[in-house]
């Protein structure tokens, strides 16, 4: 004899739930990646920019001595 086992409230849960959290996951991540590059490019501009004026202050030593 079988016992009817009801259905958990949570089906829906269970089935598209965890899709939904990987998906929000990895719009999350892709976001942060592309935050990350961002941030990256903009640091090596300011790397260059300190870059020559180490350079100009180094031929301004030079041309004084």
């Amino acid at each position: 004899m079988r016992v009817a086992v009801p259905r958990s409230q949570y089906v829906w849960l269970r089935t598209w739930g965890l899709r939904l959290i990987f998906f929000f996951a990895y719009a999350m991540m892709m976001l942060t990646i592309s935050e990350q590059g961002r941030i990256i490019h903009t640091q090596q501009m300011l790397i260059r920019q300190l870059y020559q004026n180490v350079v100009e202050l180094t031929k301004a030593r030079l041309s004084r001595h």
